[in-house]
């Protein structure tokens, strides 16, 4: 099996993983965001503050799983760095 990758390309496939992981962590804190807003103002509580907790949970294992993610993607991005430089020497 080849791997027919030009530089710009990879380059190319780069950005879209970093764009990706930059999404991924926006709409990580727009979730937690809207979990403030939604038990800091009228709704008050035993209730909210189940929901707060659980929510902020989610939050807690979603930034757990981009953490992860952001580790593969980055040995990803080395990886095919590596792999393009060799192809062009």
């Amino acid at each position: 099996m080849t791997l027919n990758l030009t530089p710009s390309e990879a380059e190319a496939k780069i950005t879209q993983v970093d764009e990706a992981m930059g999404n991924l962590r926006t709409l990580a804190g727009k979730i937690l965001d809207s979990t403030e807003t939604m038990t800091s103002g009228s709704w008050l509580g035993g209730r909210a503050q189940i929901f707060r907790g659980i929510m902020t949970q989610h939050a807690d294992d979603f930034n757990y799983v981009i953490g992860q993610l952001t580790q593969v993607a980055e040995k990803g991005k080395g990886d095919i760095r590596t792999l393009v430089s060799h192809d062009t020497d």
